[in-house]
């Protein structure tokens, strides 16, 4: 299955059927998007939308010229929204690790965090597993993150929509990594994204 990142305005492509299905949210580096009228388009478009299975990317990104603040405060507001609609959030973090670890504990959200594209050190994926994210790997990651993130059910693979990058190469190097087969390594990952994704079981859960 894919799950294809969509900004806020993107109408739901025509070939988004099968085994193709979508996210949406207010990423950090559209500050154009952090606002109140944004907030609720998104609501209604994740209500209408069942093909829409999660909301993200949402994000803190202390490079980007956003204002912080202003971050912070549609982080809050995303991270609260994905919980009224049991939605997983879908999180983009630069160097704002602590930060999102603290505002883990402050809302102790109900739905499942994920970070997505990981590539830090072990130590920083232990700090985060040990709070309860999940961690999304791609092209470049750590092996022992990985080998970290899996063992504790808690991995997922992704392509972050590189042109030319197959998401069978991305498996292919997370297996060789992970010293198991693309066959264990596929049901593994399928059974943690039907627990993760709520609605793809409402969308039949045969993919």
């Amino acid at each position: 299955m894919q799950i294809h990142s969509l900004h806020l305005t993107e109408a739901m492509p025509e070939h988004f059927a099968g085994r193709t299905f979508a996210s949406i949210g207010l990423h950090p580096w559209q500050a154009e998007d952090l606002t109140e009228g944004s907030l609720l388009l998104l609501e209604e478009k994740l209500l209408r939308s069942p093909r829409v299975v999660a909301l993200g990317e949402a994000g803190l990104d202390r490079v980007c010229s956003t204002p912080y603040s202003k971050q912070l405060h549609f982080f809050r507001e995303e991270a609260q929204l994905a919980d009224r609609l049991d939605l997983p959030l879908i999180i983009h973090l630069v160097r704002a690790q602590e930060d999102l670890v603290r505002l883990g504990k402050e809302l102790r959200p109900r739905s499942p965090w994920l970070i997505h594209g990981f590539r830090g050190k072990p130590q920083q994926a232990e700090q985060l597993l040990r709070a309860g994210f999940y961690l999304s790997f791609g092209r470049y990651f750590h092996s022992e993150s990985l080998a970290l993130a899996y063992r504790e059910g808690r991995a997922f693979l992704e392509t972050d929509d590189v042109p030319d990058l197959s998401i069978a190469s991305v498996y292919e190097d997370a297996s060789c990594s992970l010293g198991i087969s693309l066959k264990e390594l596929r049901e593994k990952l399928y059974a943690q994204a039907l627990t993760f994704f709520p609605r793809l079981l409402s969308e039949g859960g045969n993919y």
